[in-house]
């Protein structure tokens, strides 16, 4: 079972150097779990030194050798002091020493997801392209990873004609190309094209409703590990919202009543061991489901080509052909665009 906790992320921080050869961190991902909100409201109970260790486990599992995970908040103080409880005094002091030096080393980058993988649920080519992007730079992986997160699956477009969302599409497409063609390694490079081109592929057959929120007809891509590593594994609560919408439903009321996070993650542990019983095709019937909407949906649907044109082998010659495009094209995609030519990326 894998249990959501994007809620309780805080932040990702540049770390200029901490730890040295194998062990070198340069990425630091906070998650703070509080028991009440900015207004004072409840939202989960302490949490128990078992429950605080399965999270931290969860948590850490999900990132590579390069990120240091840190968690706080008073949610987590049955940890924090079964840890003091075992601690002499002057451990106590040189541990603070040490986190207070370590904070003044930490240069603050952003607080978005920017930094962070984005999958579209499909296994195979989520897999391709985490797998091509193993030894390339950090910020070659956050080219690509947010191709897949500003061009293809966009979580709103009401901005957007549906015409302007398939050229945002076609545009990431010429990105990847680009990718593919000047860091993408050698032997990857057709298997990560053919990985964008399905991803891409999904995107175009979203659906918006109708306040702009799209949906992409497919389980939400829910993994450990990363890199040629990367470990599928099942969304818990996509499954229960997509298999058991009265438990779903539940499990909504439990989740904003009073008692807050904490009941509502017990509750979904429970719900997938009972209807693991009763029902033990369940994960093989929402995953059939996915696998369904592809094959009649995405494979073998055509893509917008109105960036077709753009050229690709060099970062000069991209920003070109797209300011060439734009002049020609004045008043369509705008903002898009523009994000694209001021991008630090292509400098």
């Amino acid at each position: 079972m894998n249990i959501n906790y994007s809620q309780f992320y805080s932040g990702t921080v540049n770390i200029p150097s901490y730890g040295n050869g194998a062990y070198k961190k340069d990425t630091l991902v906070k998650y703070k779990f509080n028991t009440r909100d900015g207004q004072g409201n409840k939202v989960m109970d302490k949490m128990s030194r078992e429950e605080t260790l399965q999270a931290m486990k969860d948590i850490r599992a999900q990132y590579g050798d390069a990120v240091l995970v840190e968690f706080s908040g008073d949610g987590m103080a049955a940890l924090v002091e079964s840890k003091k409880s075992g601690m002499a005094l002057g451990d106590q002091e040189a541990m603070e020493a040490k986190n207070v030096a370590f904070q003044k080393e930490i240069k603050q980058v952003d607080i978005t997801l920017k930094g962070l993988p984005e999958y579209s649920g499909m296994y195979g080519p989520d897999k391709a392209v985490a797998s091509a992007l193993e030894n390339c730079s950090k910020e070659e992986q956050e080219f690509v990873y947010g191709i897949i997160r500003q061009n293809f699956l966009l979580g709103n477009s009401g901005s957007m004609t549906e015409e302007e969302r398939q050229a945002n599409i076609s545009l990431g497409m010429k990105k990847a190309e680009y990718a593919a063609g000047n860091f993408i390694p050698k032997g990857s490079r057709e298997a990560f094209l053919e990985a964008m081109e399905s991803i891409a592929k999904l995107a175009s057959a979203g659906k918006a409703d109708s306040n702009g929120n799209m949906g992409y007809g497919v389980a939400k891509g829910s993994y450990l590990g990363h890199g040629s590593a990367l470990v599928q594994t099942t969304d818990v609560i996509d499954l229960m919202q997509a298999m058991d919408k009265k438990a779903y439903a539940e499990y909504q009321q439990i989740r904003n009543s009073d008692d807050g996070w904490l009941n509502s993650v017990k509750y979904v542990a429970n719900w997938y061991a009972d209807a693991g019983n009763k029902y033990p095709s369940m994960v093989d019937d929402y995953e059939k489901q996915s696998k369904e909407y592809i094959r009649e949906n995405v494979t073998g649907r055509k893509l917008d080509t109105t960036f077709a044109g753009l050229k690709t082998e060099s970062k000069a010659a991209f920003l070109e052909s797209l300011r060439a495009f734009q002049s020609r094209n004045p008043a369509f995609l705008t903002s898009v665009i523009n994000r694209e030519l001021a991008s630090g990326f292509w400098v």
